[in-house]
């Protein structure tokens, strides 16, 4: 069932999701929400999401070879390392030479461990985290 409704933003940048809303999809206080916004096409999608914890989300940023299967052999790593993800994006920055793939995770134990994994073992040619604000 889809809810359509028109919220208004207050002069703190707050925007309060209608109760219908909340009981529809299951939220509660404290519910962690994915917000993603996109300023070439003006939209903000807003996604509940369930983590095992708060505050161990990093945000990856990997510059790979753009060949086929680039990709899925990162994946693979993070599959063979237990991380899940919550969200990613992949980009051609140079077709047949570089493209980038952003992503938010849960934080790995030993992220310069996965760094060098990701660098050895899949297509990745440089590997930046941070803390996801």
């Amino acid at each position: 069932m889809k809810d359509v409704k028109i919220i208004t933003i207050d002069n703190r940048g707050r925007i309060v999701l209608p109760l219908v809303t909340r009981k529809n999809l299951g939220l509660t206080t404290n519910s962690q929400l994915m917000l993603v916004s996109d300023s070439e096409t003006k939209e903000i999608r807003i996604t509940p999401i369930g983590l095992k914890s708060e505050g161990n989300l990093v945000k990856l940023r990997v510059i790979m070879k753009d060949i086929p299967g680039a990709l899925a052999k990162i994946l693979d790593i993070f599959a063979e390392e237990e991380i899940s993800l919550v969200y990613s994006e992949a980009v051609i920055v140079e077709k047949d030479k570089t493209a980038v793939w952003t992503a938010i995770s849960e934080s790995s134990k030993d992220m310069d461990k996965l760094k060098d994994i990701l660098t050895e073992k899949g297509e990745a040619l440089e590997v930046t985290f941070s803390p996801l604000d």
